[in-house]
């Protein structure tokens, strides 16, 4: 920041800080003060550290600090006390999140009792943006002067995010609890209309049914989602309503609801015109030339600018790469707010700022005052504004470099250029797969997951296709797995199948939907193909990568997930073996076409039988494992028994285009059966039987045989690698009673790492664990059957 700047910037206006706040904040001062000087482990700490909405970040010794902003509204004032915190004790950046809040990054654990006061100093907290609570309340950065809004949601969603601050109900839930995500579900009616009054204990109602009935001893498992899905939603409304009763609030005859105030009315003065700010050659920004048509003004305008309900006045929206913007920006927005309006400010879950009530006739100096600042970029909320979480760049639980994949593909959708065919496109980008970005709601939704091919891991995406939340709500398709290096060439390339296959008048939305996954799929197919490391080394570094891709360690206990990426990498291989298939039918190399078909079934067959703990090492193994644990049990059509005989042999020279086509016929077949009984799975990678096939009797079976002075039987996997070693022990398990107990032989290293703690958090105990001989090269398990 310049000096000059400095000196004519208004003091920050305080408030002395409610003494119940103070206390809280010394509260966290002295645990603080404790892991500081070594009397506390940061284990103990990170529950009560979260709690205050203070999250480690993967870099050692630092902090993120997220501020919470229910829904997305503040004052110049505040925000300017946020830039002040910025510059003085983190990186003098802040980051407006999905959520509406903004985040600072690089905070060292002895300054955050600090930033705390200054922020309650302004009516601002940390507190609860983190942990297993109610996190921020979001809302539209339209409401109140939206064209097409029915009320004003402002004032309920301020009442009902103070409420539930610091309130008991909100904790200690089972997991973290949003308004308004990873694997989301579309929301059901659980009322039609919810009067006023009764607006807030509904909301409670829902909390306790989660806080009793969510899953306490899995975490994957704990959040509300997955109460509904187990109760069943009919069930679940029944348990809202007796604790809707069980409150007292049975009938509503209590007080009305108290609705907290906003004050956010036009300014009573218009304020006083600013001098117009030139680029250096005498002429306004507004009147430079864009694209040979519009000026750059009318260009911001076009894409930025939304009038208001309220005539004469129209909201700008202030475009922030990714959600960051300097403290120098944030002091510059601050100024502009009150300017230019009434000083109020709102945040949005496209990770911008707006700024409302500013008349039409200064839209034009406000937009030159933006540019001197760095904020005049147009295409805010559209395509071009691609929605990125930090990812690698600071948060522990990234694996790709999020921002880095945006950067690149924002040489796909260039601002300011994009055509009128991709406006209402959304592209949203998450570093892993919990959905910070929301990517399961963009019409392109990519999130980062690493992919082992050999002694070397290459960063890749999984492509959601067609989510949306306008009209009927849509859950993006998880359509394939790209390397990081090849996504913006997929989706260029997805545009351009759009533009070349479309209706009159269709959206690429509509498009996705009328063509479907599977098409989409086999147009993408040969941009998920990897070269090995030896003959281009680029594929496995990230975005803006300096060092070769790795996947941290991101602690045990990833067993399970492991498994679930064996079976997604080789459904990718058979359905790579099936596209290549196709092109040699097409150059007339029927043979070879033949023996692709036959990869792509052998493929498709070793995916389902990760579910069986069996990894074959021969296609003859493959086929007859196929038969005897899957095809002959339901778990396919009867009509793929002996799939080996009907796959025949890798082809014969003189295989003719009949035959190669019957071959690739029956193997895009057997494929979709296998990708449909995989995506009914669910992560206990059970796989349901085939429902027009009667299941045969379940053999019988077989105990393990006793070993001597051992009272559990022994299931030796000395030698099996991780996940294998997970799944095997998961499914002997399963043959086993309640209560019954099971000695696990194990390697050192992944797999003692990792697979006890898989099955603790599969609900199973524990019982002993230690070295099986003095050089500890394998370990032994006793495990105690637990039903779920």
């Amino acid at each position: 920041m310049s000096p000059n700047s400095v000196g004519l910037r208004p003091a920050i206006k305080t408030e002395p800080i409610p003494a119940h706040i103070a206390e809280e904040i010394e509260t966290f001062e002295a645990e603080a003060e404790r892991v500081l000087g070594g009397d506390l482990s940061n284990d103990i700490f990170k529950p009560f550290r979260l709690q205050y909405g203070i999250y480690g970040q993967r870099q050692p010794g630092v902090q993120m600090v997220r501020i919470k902003i229910p829904f997305g509204g503040l004052t110049g004032n505040q925000l300017r006390q946020v830039a002040e915190i910025a510059d003085q004790f983190a990186t003098g950046v802040g980051h407006v999140t999905t959520r509406q809040d903004i985040q600072l990054h690089f905070v060292e654990l002895k300054h955050v009792p600090e930033i705390m006061r200054l922020l309650a100093s302004v009516g601002l907290t940390t507190r609860e943006a983190c942990a297993n609570t109610v996190r921020n309340v979001t809302a539209c950065h339209l409401a109140g002067v939206c064209q097409g809004e029915v009320f004003d949601v402002t004032p309920y969603a301020k009442t009902v995010a103070l409420h539930l601050l610091r309130n008991p109900l909100n904790q200690s839930l089972p997991r973290k609890f949003k308004i308004v995500g990873s694997t989301p579900r579309i929301a059901q009616v659980l009322r039609e209309f919810t009067p006023m009054d009764e607006l807030l204990p509904t909301i409670e109602a829902v909390i306790k049914v989660f806080d009793t009935l969510g899953n306490r001893k899995n975490r994957n498992k704990a959040r509300m989602k997955f109460v509904i899905e187990k109760l069943g939603f009919d069930e679940f409304k029944r348990r809202w309503e007796a604790a809707y009763a069980a409150m007292g609030y049975a009938v509503p005859t209590h007080e009305p609801i108290k609705l907290l105030e906003y004050a956010d009315e036009p300014p009573l003065l218009m304020p006083t015109k600013a001098p117009i700010h030139t680029n250096g050659n005498g002429h306004s920004n507004g009147g430079t030339s864009f694209n040979g048509n519009l000026t750059a003004f009318q260009a911001w305008k076009r894409t930025n600018v939304v009038p208001q309900r309220q005539a004469g006045f129209a909201t700008a929206a202030i475009k922030l790469p990714m959600g960051d913007l300097t403290g120098d920006q944030m002091w510059a927005v601050a100024d502009l707010a009150e300017r230019y309006s009434n000083g109020n400010i709102r945040t949005t879950i496209n990770q911008n700022m707006v700024i409302r009530w500013i008349t039409e006739g200064r839209l034009e100096e406000f937009y030159d005052e933006l540019v001197t600042h760095s904020l005049g970029d147009p295409g805010a909320e559209l395509v071009e504004d691609i929605i990125a979480c930090p990812g690698t760049d600071t948060c522990g639980l990234g694996i790709t470099s999020s921002k880095g994949m945006a950067r690149a593909l924002a040489e796909v959708f260039p601002a300011g250029e994009v055509p009128e065919d991709l406006r209402d496109v959304s592209v949203k980008i998450s570093g892993c797969h919990n959905s910070c970005a929301q990517h399961h709601i963009a019409t392109i939704g990519l999130h980062g997951v690493g992919k082992r091919l050999g002694e070397h891991t290459a960063p890749h995406y999984e492509l959601h296709l067609g989510g949306h939340v306008d009209g009927t709500p849509k859950i993006g398709q998880l359509t394939v797995k790209l390397p990081a290096k090849s996504v913006p060439s997929a989706v260029r390339h997805l545009v351009d199948v759009y533009r070349r296959d479309r209706k009159s008048g269709e959206t690429l939305q509509h498009f996705i939907e009328r063509v479907g996954k599977a098409a989409l799929k086999d147009e993408l197919i040969p941009y998920t193909i990897v070269p090995p490391y030896d003959q281009d080394q680029t594929y496995y570094y990230d975005w803006e990568g300096e060092a070769e891709f790795v996947l941290e360690d991101l602690g045990p206990g990833e067993c399970a997930g492991g498994a679930l990426e064996m079976i997604d990498d080789r459904m990718l291989e058979a359905d790579q073996e099936l596209y290549q298939a196709k092109l040699l039918v097409e150059k007339h190399q029927y043979a070879l076409s033949v023996n692709k078909s036959y990869r792509a079934v052998l493929a498709a067959a070793k995916a389902l039988l990760v579910t069986e703990g069996i990894d074959p090492a021969t296609d003859a193994d493959t086929f007859q494992e196929f038969d005897q644990r899957l095809a002959n049990k339901g778990s396919v059509p009867a009509m793929y028994q002996k799939l080996g005989a009907q796959v025949g042999d890798l082809g014969s020279k003189d295989a003719t285009a009949g035959a190669a086509n019957e071959k690739m016929a029956f193997a895009k077949q057997f494929l979709a059966v296998c990708r449909a009984a995989t995506e009914q799975m669910g992560k206990d990678l059970k796989l349901a039987p085939v429902k027009e096939e009667p299941v045969p009797a379940a053999a019988s079976k077989v105990a393990p045989a006793p070993v001597a002075a051992v009272q559990a039987p022994v299931y030796d996997l000395r030698g099996v690698a991780c996940p294998m070693n997970y799944v095997k022990t998961k499914l002997k398990l399963e043959m086993m009673d309640n209560g019954e107990q099971l000695e696990v032989w194990l390697d050192a290293g992944e797999p003692i790492r990792n697979v006890p703690v898989s099955l603790r958090n599969d609900g199973h105990k524990i019982l002993n664990e230690g070295p099986l001989e003095p050089e500890a090269k394998h370990f032994k398990i006793l495990v105690e059957k637990v039903e779920a």
